[in-house]
C-alpha cells in the first residue's frame, strides 16, 4: 500500500480531534479541528530524501573559464635536449623563458577536469512523493518526542501543535512577538536560540563564521507585518503556507521544528495537503 493510500484511509476512517486556539494573551479562547494531515505516517527516511532534492533546486550551475589556462603562446622543443618534452612558454627575455604552460601541472596552466556548467546538479522528485513527505513533515511537529529530538526546549504541559488566533498575523513589534512567545512557554527556547557560537574548522573563514540554532517556525496564512516583527528575533522563521515546503519543516532534513500554526493556515491545511494528492 501506497503512503498516499494510507493518508486517505487513515483520514478517512478518524475520529475528529479538537486542538486548543490560543489568544495573544496565552489563553485558550476556543477548539478547532485538527487537520487529518497530521495524521500522515512519520516517514523520516522519505522526509531525508525529498528535502536533499529539494535543496539542490537551490544551487547554481558553475564552470571554469573556458581560455584559462590559455593565454600563453607555447610550444615543445622535442626531444634531444635533456628537458621534459612538456609544452613550454615562448617568451624570451622574460621570466617565463621556458617555463612550462598550458599543462595541468604547470604554474598558470590550464585545470584538469575542471568543473562544467552542464552537469546536472538538479534532482527532481515526484509530485505525490513531494505531498507526501510534506505531510509526514508536517505530522512529526505534532510529535513531543521529534521534537524534543531536534533539541526545541519546550514546556511539558505544552499541547501539539501549537494554534494561536490570526491575530498573531497582524503583530508588528518585535517585543510583542517576544512577549507572546514567552506566554506560551517558549521563553527557554528563545534563549537557547540566541546564543552565537564560532564555528570550527576552514568555513569560519567562508562566510559561515557563526552558527546559531534553528528555533519554531511560525506558518502563516498572510502577511500583515509578522514578518518584520520576526526578522529580529533569533533562529525564529515565518511562512506562508503557500510558500510551506520541507526545506523549513526539517532543516538538516531532520524533521520535528517546533513549529506554532495560526487559525485561517491549519484550517487550509487539508486543502493543500489532501486537496494536491487528487
Amino acid at each position: 500500500m501506497s503512503l498516499l493510500v494510507e493518508l486517505l484511509l487513515k483520514a478517512a476512517k478518524a475520529e475528529e480531534r479538537r486542538v486548543p486556539v490560543i489568544s495573544l494573551d496565552g489563553k485558550p479562547v476556543e477548539e478547532i479541528s485538527l487537520p487529518k494531515t497530521f495524521l500522515a505516517p512519520l516517514r523520516e527516511d522519505l522526509v531525508w530524501r525529498v528535502f536533499l532534492h529539494l535543496q539542490t533546486h537551490t544551487l547554481q550551475p558553475k564552470g571554469a573559464f573556458k581560455g584559462s589556462g590559455h593565454k600563453y603562446s607555447v610550444e615543445s622543443l622535442g626531444a634531444g635536449y635533456g628537458m621534459a618534452r612538456v609544452s613550454r612558454i615562448k617568451a624570451h627575455g622574460t621570466g617565463k623563458t621556458l617555463a612550462g604552460g598550458m599543462v595541468n601541472f604547470a604554474v598558470g596552466g590550464r585545470p584538469g577536469h575542471p568543473p562544467v556548467p552542464e552537469k546536472k546538479i538538479r534532482k527532481d522528485v515526484n509530485r505525490k512523493e513531494k505531498i507526501a513527505a510534506l505531510a509526514a513533515a508536517i505530522a512529526f511537529t505534532a510529535d513531543k518526542e521529534a521534537v524534543k529530538a531536534r533539541g526545541h526546549r519546550i514546556p511539558e504541559d505544552l499541547d501539539l501543535p501549537i494554534v494561536v488566533e490570526d491575530r498573531l498575523e497582524s503583530v508588528a513589534k518585535t517585543r510583542d512577538l517576544k512577549e507572546f512567545l514567552e506566554k506560551i512557554g517558549l521563553g527557554e527556547e528563545l534563549k537557547r536560540c540566541a546564543i552565537k557560537k564560532i564555528r570550527a574548522g576552514k568555513g569560519k573563514r567562508r562566510g559561515r563564521r557563526y552558527k546559531r540554532r534553528v528555533g519554531p517556525l511560525l506558518v502563516i496564512s498572510e502577511d500583515r507585518g509578522i514578518e518584520e516583527a520576526a526578522d529580529n528575533i533569533p533562529g525564529l522563521g515565518v511562512v506562508k503556507l503557500k510558500d510551506l515546503s520541507v526545506l523549513h519543516l526539517a532543516p538538516g532534513a531532520k524533521p520535528g521544528r517546533l513549529t506554532i500554526w495560526t487559525k485561517s493556515a491549519l484550517q487550509k491545511l487539508d486543502e493543500k495537503i489532501l486537496g494536491g494528492l487528487s
